[in-house]
């Protein structure tokens, strides 16, 4: 990982997750604000990549792009890509998401399986006037996760159950640094 990516990923925070409902449009996902509810405030809509009979256990992770200063970045293409739960790369789990107005994304998957090493999930954003940030989502717990893994950031993930099922909840927030 290129140094700047280093120093951003030492930003990103973990916390939990709400559920939403999914838009999804050609190869580009946006994480649009929530209109059912009038005059409350505007969640950005879960992208639901996992589909039923997929193998393997669900997770949401949302999260916020900011710049440096706090100021949230509406607009952003966040490229994300990961194994299924099985541990092997398909176009299932791959997608380009668009933050919302406030910054704000969500997208729901499966934990993946093992792909030589740790859990991860890549994730990268090119913006023009900020550097290039790439890194990957790391899970703590995972048993193949080494205190020296360098390639990404750990977050936690809480267990809940929604409407019968067991789901992950996680958080993921990106800081971008300008050019």
């Amino acid at each position: 990982m290129c140094k700047h990516g280093f120093r951003l990923a030492i930003l990103i925070t973990a916390t939990s997750i709400v559920i939403s409902n999914a838009v999804i449009a050609s190869d580009l996902i946006f994480a649009q604000a929530d209109t059912s509810t009038p005059g409350a405030e505007k969640k950005s809509k879960l992208i639901d990549l996992w589909q039923p009979g997929d193998p393997g256990q669900r997770m949401n992770i949302r999260g916020r792009v900011t710049s440096i200063d706090g100021t949230p970045l509406g607009g952003i293409q966040i490229s994300l890509r990961q194994a299924n739960g099985d541990g092997d790369y398909t176009d299932n789990y791959r997608a380009t998401l668009e933050t919302d107005d406030k910054g704000r994304y969500q997208f729901g998957s499966v934990v993946p399986g093992n792909y030589f090493g740790a859990k991860h999930v890549h994730l990268t954003v090119y913006q023009d006037g900020f550097e290039y940030f790439d890194t990957s989502i790391l899970f703590k717990g995972d048993p193949n996760l080494d205190e020296h893994y360098e390639d990404g950031t750990a977050i936690f993930l809480e267990e809940s159950t929604v409407k019968g099922e067991t789901i992950m909840f996680g958080r993921f927030d990106i800081v971008l640094t300008p050019e």
